[in-house]
């Protein structure tokens, strides 16, 4: 079996105490949890947490101590991983984030607290007791945890080892906003709440078609601050044939250019694979597509846009 993390979760201690973040969004929006953030592509979980940490909180961490592997299954981001480690900290002096509030905590509040992420008191009490390094595997259903696997580590696996060096997954930072094709970044709450709840194409699309719509597209998400507040998927065969769909823009962050910076993402990949033809569906966004990706009506209802290349039929 093979795990390739996509995030770290540190807990730096001092003495009895342990500092915690409240998270202010999704995953675990309200909740306790540790310091930490995704692994950038080419990039070791060992060297990740060192950044994230030192971004998080301040703290110039140099040898952190790699502690196991968390996965999941069945919960509000889709399936994946993170590495787990602690660190020791020679004062208490932290620096504020974006993401939450930190605070020292007592080691046992951390270990039984029902505001504090739930797993971790399954795998904190026996990282503190001096326990190897594990897998922790968590199955989640209708938001509960239903069932805890403790296994050990994959064989071979090296937390100072790059955990994603040829992800090739495409990222773009314009000030305060990140655009992503990383699946893992995605946040399922906000997704189904504009498709579901906002959209009018979408109107009651049951979340688990949600997701598995999710796990057979492309993706793409815009991020602020962390938080999600742009969306779009396309489903191809990479090769001949692209439907862009469920493009949304949240309406705070609306007028900001994130709908054109959308799809300019999605015809860059599709140029990039010599994709012939690409096809949406829209009500009200012909102008966009007409003006900013060469789309087309392909016919009178003006519904149907085809953007088409027949320079790039693949041989």
């Amino acid at each position: 079996m093979s795990i390739s993390p996509g995030f770290t979760l540190c807990f730096l201690l001092y003495n009895d105490e342990v500092l915690m973040l409240h998270r202010r969004f999704p995953p675990n929006q309200g909740l306790w949890n540790g310091v930490g953030g995704h692994i950038e592509p080419g990039e070791s979980p060992h060297e990740a947490v060192i950044r994230e940490v030192a971004e998080e909180t301040g703290y110039k961490i140099d040898d952190p101590k790699f502690a196991g592997l968390l996965s999941w299954e069945g919960y509000e981001v889709p399936p994946g991983a993170l590495a787990i480690f602690t660190a020791t900290v020679p004062h208490k002096n932290y620096i504020n984030n974006f993401e939450g509030d930190l605070a020292w905590k007592p080691r046992k509040w951390v270990c039984t607290s029902p505001e504090v992420v739930d797993n971790i008191h399954v795998f904190f009490p026996l990282i503190l007791a001096g326990e190897k390094p594990q897998h922790y595997h968590f199955r989640y259903h209708n938001g509960q945890r239903v069932e805890d696997f403790i296994t050990n580590l994959p064989e071979g696996f090296d937390p100072k080892k790059p955990a994603q060096p040829n992800s090739g997954l495409f990222e773009e930072q314009r000030g305060a906003y990140l655009l992503s094709f990383d699946k893992e970044r995605l946040q399922l709450d906000v997704i189904e709440d504009f498709l579901a709840r906002q959209s009018y194409w979408a109107q009651k699309r049951p979340l688990d078609v949600i997701k598995t719509s999710i796990q057979h597209s492309v993706c793409m998400g815009v991020y602020h601050h962390g938080r999600q507040v742009a969306f779009a998927r396309m489903v191809t065969d990479q090769s001949t044939f692209a439907w862009l769909a469920d493009v949304f823009v949240d309406r705070e962050h609306r007028k900001k250019g994130l709908g054109k910076w959308l799809l300019e993402a999605a015809i860059r990949f599709v140029d990039e694979r010599k994709i012939r033809r690409m096809v949406l569906i829209t009500k009200d966004a012909q102008s966009l597509y007409e003006t900013y990706g060469d789309f087309s009506p392909v016919d009178d209802s003006n519904t149907w846009l085809q953007r088409v290349r027949p320079d790039q039929e693949q041989e």
